[in-house]
């Protein structure tokens, strides 16, 4: 028991602040609370859970799989790219349709659904892989992840919670803080896409890194 409750608590520990840092997913449920309310940043939020178990459920494969996770990373990295190039663009019209006009017509095609958009972005971020290999590889070599079903339930348990109180967070910010978003929504849209302009282009400075790393090799 006390096996699986030291699990639970280092999965825990690793996914909260993991969540903390402002970063694409968090800012998004954030931003998604305070234009949209709790309940579709709540389901941006559980979309974003779901696909990160199940990239820890593929790091608990073990190293074994490294090579299988790095082919998947090179198509990961550019589709990643070309989502956050999009949703800046996005965020970009949708502030200067503000400041033109004071409305806020749709130039690009939203992605309606936050359950669909915690998907996407969580999804294609290419660096989930490489940061839960790590802990599991650390969690393991230190002998507090067992190879046992127990041992990773209790470590999957323990991920989602701290990943979910780590963006309630956010969403609580959003929703009870930044009350007032429809005077500050030019630079909050102008603020997301600069964010996610930013995030796009250090992607694509990792993946060019990748390669000339992979080519020098």
């Amino acid at each position: 028991m006390k096996k699986s409750l030291k699990v639970v608590f280092s999965g825990f520990l690793i996914s909260f602040l993991g969540a903390l840092p402002l970063g694409t997913l968090n800012l998004t449920a954030f931003d998604i609370s305070a234009s949209q309310g709790f309940s579709s940043a709540f389901w941006f939020a559980t979309a974003v859970i779901l696909v990160e178990l199940a990239v820890v459920r593929l790091a608990l494969y073990g190293n074994e799989k490294l090579i299988l996770t790095n082919r998947l990373a090179n198509y990961l990295f550019p589709l990643g790219i070309v989502l956050l190039l999009y949703l800046a663009l996005v965020s970009f019209s949708d502030a200067g349709q503000l400041i033109d006009s004071g409305t806020k017509p749709s130039l690009l095609p939203h992605i309606a659904s936050p359950f669909v958009l915690g998907l996407l972005l969580s999804a294609l971020n290419p660096l989930h892989f490489p940061f839960w290999m790590t802990w599991t590889k650390v969690l393991s070599t230190k002998g507090i992840l067992e190879r046992s079903k127990r041992s990773y339930a209790s470590y999957i348990i323990g991920i989602g919670a701290g990943s979910l109180l780590g963006l309630l967070i956010f969403i609580f910010l959003g929703k009870y803080v930044f009350s007032n978003y429809r005077e500050y929504s030019k630079v909050t849209n102008l603020l997301m896409g600069l964010l996610y302009l930013g995030f796009s282009f250090y992607l694509t400075f990792l993946l060019i890194k990748k390669h000339l790393n992979l080519k020098l090799q």
